[in-house]
């Protein structure tokens, strides 16, 4: 793809490769008025084009009709209110009138019907579809024996009614926050095979607090305030999106005032730098552990990972607690399965202490070759990550596993999972709640690696069945001891990640501090019109 910007919840990258930008833009922003945000630049592939710092476009310009907050609770947006019946297998969505999208044109439920068609549709092509699989409707649209997601009908203009296959209580929770609005009166006449590259993408129009300005192709993105925006004008003028090409870019125009916040996709600042940056008088550094398990990941389509104690072998193979002592420098945690909220986590699991004799072992009784070289792939290009791969390929080669590490792009990545085209890799997987996990043990979502567990996805049901943590809790529970014995992926540590701020700005930092974990892959409102500059 050339070019491409794509619906952020729809895989949503843009294509830039650059080093961050030297002056303003041309257009308007001073700043004694302007928020500035960097965003770390990816390579040009055929599938990727924004990095994952792109969905909070979701947030800033377009929306979704519901949102988590920073305190992790439900925020009304464009849909004012909502009602559960039966159970929660039929949800009336009741939206907010008067809304206007940036051009002028009026917010409806045609909107909405669209925007979940899109997600849903097949010629789309998104791999975020799976977000809307509970909905009536979902299996025959995806086969193609239906043309829309019948499930979902407007019983006014203002009024939406969605149709579950099962009752689920927590459904607005868990995934209606994902999907975002597109504007059907400026994309419903596109052919859906042809809307990833539609030029839309590289000028948006959404409802959201910040109207599209300008866009240059690996310098930044230019937003200026939608003095019309339903939830009040933010105090912001402007909010510059500058890209960054590596980690050194970013902390250099941090400390010159340049940039007021880092990303937090990826790991930006190293562990070792967090008390020096955090005792600048005008940066503030906040060490937030992100709740989502850095792991070894396998391709189970490969014979060799088939069996259970070569993966357990793996584990003991690596002294996780040696790694996060020296290279962590105390700001992670061992992971020992998929979860990491503690409600859904029994204190029975094996805690694969490091035991070399023991992984030789099982590789002689799991007839490993020492002359097998893995195809080892990974994304992130931290200082961290560079560690701590040589750690564990250091580690894997002292029990006869040969891994050789080759980093690519997430639009690589994907395209290699979609296709089955590599043997392991270091990756991480979260999100901001166990509920959104199950797709680890679908094997045929790419999230899997191929690994199917069909145990795991009948307590991802029946959990989905109750409202209360509580009532949850027994399923979660009984999916962590698989995740812990049978390892479809080897857990390491639950993800380290420094976020920095410039404190001239009012609520970024406040707002994160209180929130104290990410969501990942997820537009979060955090009151951004209420951000202010300090004078």
């Amino acid at each position: 793809m050339t070019n491409k910007l794509m619906m952020v919840g729809l895989v949503f990258v843009l294509a830039i490769s650059v080093v961050g930008i030297s002056e303003s833009p041309k257009k308007g922003p001073t700043p004694e008025n302007t928020y500035y945000e960097g965003w770390l630049a990816g390579a040009k592939t055929e599938s990727s084009l924004f990095t994952g710092t792109a969905h909070r476009l979701d947030y800033y310009v377009l929306h979704p009709l519901v949102a988590i907050n920073w305190k992790g609770e439900l925020q009304p947006l464009l849909a004012e209110s909502w009602e559960m019946l039966e159970g929660g297998r039929v949800w009336l969505l009741h939206l907010r009138q008067g809304v206007k999208w940036h051009d002028g044109a009026l917010f409806t439920a045609k909107d909405v019907l669209f925007s979940f068609d899109v997600y849903v549709d097949p010629k789309v092509g998104s791999r975020r579809h799976y977000w809307l699989e509970h909905v009536v409707g979902y299996d025959e649209f995806r086969a193609g024996t239906a043309s829309r997601l019948i499930g979902v009908t407007a019983l006014d203009d203002f009024t939406v009614r969605v149709e579950l296959k099962e009752p689920m209580p927590l459904w607005i929770r868990l995934y209606l926050v994902y999907i975002i609005m597109f504007p059907e009166h400026i994309l419903g006449n596109v052919p859906r095979e042809q809307l990833i590259g539609h030029e839309f993408w590289s000028h948006r129009i959404g409802t959201g607090p910040f109207k599209w300005v300008e866009y240059v192709e690996g310098q930044y993105i230019l937003l200026e305030r939608n003095e019309d925006y339903f939830l009040g004008a933010p105090q912001l003028e402007y909010l510059v999106l500058r890209f960054y090409s590596d980690a050194a870019s970013f902390i250099a125009a941090l400390e010159k005032g340049e940039i007021d916040a880092l990303p937090y996709e990826t790991a930006i600042i190293p562990l070792d730098e967090v008390e020096r940056l955090d005792a600048l008088p005008n940066i503030d550094v906040l060490p937030i552990t992100t709740g989502m398990a850095n792991f070894i990941r396998f391709n189970h389509s490969r014979p060799e990972w088939a069996d259970v104690r070569v993966r357990q072998a793996i584990r003991y193979a690596i002294n996780v607690e040696e790694i996060l002592e020296t290279l962590a420098h105390g700001y992670a945690e061992p992971a020992y399965t998929i979860f990491w909220d503690k409600w859904c986590i029994p204190d029975d699991l094996i805690t694969y202490e490091y035991n070399p004799e023991k992984a030789r072992q099982l590789l002689t009784e799991a007839g490993w070759d020492p002359n097998r070289e893995v195809d080892f792939i990974y994304e992130y290009r931290d200082s961290f990550t560079l560690s701590v791969l040589q750690a564990i390929q250091s580690y894997l080669a002292d029990v006869g596993i040969k891994i050789a590490p080759r980093r690519v792009d997430p639009g690589v990545s994907i395209s290699l999972w979609a296709k089955g085209e590599f043997d392991a890799g270091y990756f991480g997987f979260g999100a901001h709640d166990p509920a959104l996990l199950s797709a680890a043990f679908q094997g045929d979502l790419y999230q899997s690696g191929g690994y199917h567990n069909e145990r795991a996805l009948e307590l991802f049901k029946k959990a989905a069945s109750f409202a209360t943590n509580a009532e949850r809790a027994p399923y979660y529970q009984e999916i962590a001891r698989i995740a812990n014995e049978e390892l479809p992926c080897v857990w390491l540590w639950y993800a380290p990640r420094p976020l920095a701020f410039n404190r001239r700005v009012w609520g970024p930092y406040e707002h994160w501090k209180e929130q104290g974990r990410i969501y990942f892959n997820m537009p979060v409102y955090n009151e951004i019109e209420k951000w202010y500059i300090k004078k």
